[in-house]
């Protein structure tokens, strides 16, 4: 009778062991599966907060590389400027130099047409 007393209580041991044990097991899980919910939660608003920064600075940077293409155009437009202007002015000196030239060149065919009618003139007064 005593190996069956103790058969018996052998097994209403085992029987609370593993109750007790499954209760603490169901209470790790659900204790578990609520961290997890809780992490997943807080790694989702990390995440879209991280995404939210993401977004401004692309934003920030399409700005200033907007600004930086519209300071460039400015910059070659007035270099632009200046190359026509430069090259009007060249263009304006080239024609003064040749203009000049011109002038000069005419002057000296004119001299020379004068300085041979006045040796005409005189070699016909010499003449007679």
């Amino acid at each position: 009778m005593l190996k069956r007393h103790l058969l018996l209580v052998s097994v209403l041991a085992g029987t609370f062991a593993i109750t007790a044990c499954s209760q603490q097991t169901e209470e790790n899980t659900e204790a578990a599966v609520e961290s997890a919910g809780d992490d997943v939660a807080a790694n989702a608003e990390a995440a879209a907060a991280e995404t939210e920064a993401a977004a401004a600075e692309a934003e920030a940077a399409a700005q200033d590389a907007g600004t930086e293409v519209a300071e460039g155009a400015d910059t070659a437009g007035a270099a632009a400027t200046d190359a026509l202007e430069n090259t009007g002015d060249a263009i304006a000196e080239s024609t003064n130099t040749a203009v000049e030239n011109t002038a000069e060149a005419v002057a000296d065919g004119a001299n020379a047409v004068a300085d041979g009618a006045n040796d005409v003139a005189v070699d016909a007064e010499q003449q007679y």
